[in-house]
């Protein structure tokens, strides 16, 4: 390889060509870009600029893709020489890096550890450092009723993951989808986005902010799978009578049913309005169950230890009373039923 190539990049007469090629050799190789980035001994943010185009690929990354691959490199191309190569970019940026960093290093490794070195000393005290966004503030609420109805609602149909949070509901509640949004906003002073799902009648509420997951890990809340590691009330909430009845109510808002039991007797119809929460997680069945108790609330363990239920009309009546709903789809099938005979007496 001639000297004079080492730190040139490769220019293709026409845009889609460069994407294409690389496009053309992870197929051929049934690779990963990230599998293909360690070949290359780049970054995936590198590959991945090649792979937009948004830099041309250097002349050492075109050729050991042509010798992993056996793909030929696309013809006709120029080489930019690195000093031609960096006049350019100094026009869209490069300049204000040398600036900041001193210089812009040729070995990759060597950049990156320079890189972090700065970002220890300087970057991560510098307000707007260059290439981040600076930290968008949420509002952090007390422990208060509303703050326990939220992580109910996010014990049941939420999740929280490294850099969101986001709460699952039916397209069809809608009343119940604006009534989560409000209270998001109330309690962090932000408003969720919301995504239509494409395979399934329902909705994602969801936050992108990093700090509110660190909020949540701190406020009882788990990153990832929630039934594998067995969720449950966090201990603020139990220990409080009026957050346990707001948790409550937001797990069986979303996670629980109301629907009624039918008979006849002696040619009389009965009908008897009962609730039911489900879940997976045998601790927070269980928590669930102590709190209903500890409410005076008659309930039952299924024996598959997945559901709770309240069957008692004299019970259902209480759990209305003292927990009541904020989900529209249950408060109409409360007022549907208190017109039949027999029910909730």
């Amino acid at each position: 390889m001639l000297e004079s190539y080492k730190n040139a990049r490769v220019k293709f007469n026409k845009k889609g060509i460069q994407k294409n090629y690389i496009l053309k050799v992870k197929k051929l190789l049934r690779i990963t870009g990230s599998k293909l980035a360690k070949k290359l001994n780049i970054s995936q943010r590198t590959l991945s600029d090649w792979s937009r185009e948004k830099f041309h690929i250097s002349y050492i990354g075109a050729q050991k893709l042509y010798k992993i691959s056996g793909v030929p490199v696309p013809s006709p191309n120029i080489i930019i020489e690195w000093k031609e190569h960096l006049r350019k970019i100094g026009k869209i940026g490069g300049k204000n890096r040398i600036k900041i960093y001193g210089k812009i290093a040729l070995n990759e490794e060597y950049r990156n550890k320079k890189w972090r070195e700065w970002w220890q000393k300087i970057g991560q005290y510098k307000k707007n450092a260059p290439g981040f966004q600076s930290l968008i503030e949420i509002k952090i609420p007390k422990k208060n009723k509303r703050l326990a109805e939220f992580v109910g609602i996010m014990l049941g149909d939420g999740g929280v993951a490294p850099y969101h949070i986001h709460i699952t509901l039916s397209d069809k509640e809608k009343k119940y989808i604006k009534y989560t949004i409000k209270l998001i906003t109330e309690l962090f002073g932000l408003v969720p986005k919301i995504y239509k799902l494409k395979h399934a009648k329902a909705v994602d509420i969801v936050v992108q902010r990093k700090q509110l997951v660190n909020f949540c890990k701190e406020i009882g809340l788990v990153l990832g799978n929630k039934v594998k590691q067995q969720i449950d009330i966090p201990q603020w909430i139990k220990e409080n009578k009026f957050f346990s009845k707001a948790c409550i109510r937001g797990l069986v808002d979303t996670d629980g049913c109301f629907y009624s039991n039918s008979y006849y007797s002696n040619g009389k119809k009965y009908s008897y309005f009962k609730i039911a929460f489900t879940s997976a997680s045998k601790p927070l069945i269980a928590s669930v169950a102590k709190i209903f108790k500890s409410l005076e609330i008659k309930a039952r363990i299924s024996k598959n230890y997945k559901d709770v239920r309240i069957e008692s009309s004299k019970y259902v009546n209480r759990y209305i009373s003292e927990i009541g709903s904020n989900n529209s789809k249950h408060v109409e099938k409360i007022e549907k039923w208190k017109n039949y005979r027999n029910m909730l007496k």
